[in-house]
């Protein structure tokens, strides 16, 4: 069977298979692809349609962050406790690696004080990450659940490895919201353009389109069916090669 592979019909069948077999891995691929970013699509479309409300009409702070408020926007009235704020290494932006700067915000709700953490943005530098001051200022942004911190305690100072808000509870002295923001909108603007903002990330988007992820089994199916056939007849070609003649010595014969 090596042998009829290696003869030049079949290596030609070979590069042929390898190269059918390549495009309907690709293909499957991109239909999978198709099928993620149609639900996320579609899900961010659900989440616009709520429009934008205050922060206050979703929950309270240290209340249970539920998927109600995952995804939604929000505006936020307050002042930034730049005192507070911190770094998140080991994030990225396009591609390029850096920092996230986080500022709480000062909120007032129901005549008492709490915070809310904000991705104000990424700096690739930590000395650009400035600070926005204590004045007025009102957000409009994307609350997110509470990361965990996979980075460990091992950190420059004023740099933390996640947006742990269990942490956070217990490191500042106001209540804490159960979530964070994205910002999206700052009125009037306390963050340099140094600062890229973060795309809030699309939530409780892990379903899936299945019209497309049907196409890409079928593709994965054909790249497969392709692979079997080959080597069926691969194998019924080496069966039907004639064995090697080989001299077999006359028994008659005397030495």
């Amino acid at each position: 069977m090596i042998r009829t592979a290696l003869k030049p019909a079949w290596l030609a069948l070979l590069a042929l298979l390898v190269a059918v077999v390549i495009s309907f891995y690709q293909l499957g691929m991109w239909q999978l692809g198709v099928s993620s970013n149609r639900a996320a699509r579609e899900l961010a479309a659900e989440q616009e349609a709520f429009g934008t409300v205050p922060l206050q009409e979703l929950f309270a702070p240290g209340e249970k962050f539920t998927d109600v408020q995952a995804g939604r926007s929000v505006e936020v009235t307050g002042a930034y406790a730049d005192a507070d704020q911190f770094l998140v290494p080991d994030r990225r932006l396009e591609g390029r690696p850096g920092y996230w700067v986080v500022t709480p915000v000062r909120t007032e709700q129901s005549g008492s004080a709490a915070l809310l953490p904000v991705v104000r943005g990424f700096v690739t530098d930590p000395g650009d990450a400035g600070r926005p001051g204590s004045d007025p200022v009102r957000l409009t942004g994307t609350l997110t659940p509470s990361e965990s911190d996979h980075l460990g305690a091992d950190l420059p100072e004023g740099q933390r490895g996640a947006i742990d808000l269990a942490d956070l509870v217990n490191l500042w002295e106001l209540p804490v919201y159960n979530a964070f923001i994205f910002l999206v909108h700052e009125e009037p603007a306390r963050t340099p353009a140094v600062v890229e903002r973060v795309p809030p990330p699309v939530l409780g988007a892990d379903g899936i389109d299945y019209r497309n992820l049907g196409y890409a089994m079928q593709w994965f199916v054909f790249a497969l069916f392709a692979i079997y056939m080959y080597l069926r007849f691969l194998r019924q070609a080496a069966q039907g090669d004639p064995a090697p003649l080989t001299t077999v010595p006359d028994r008659g014969e005397t030495s």
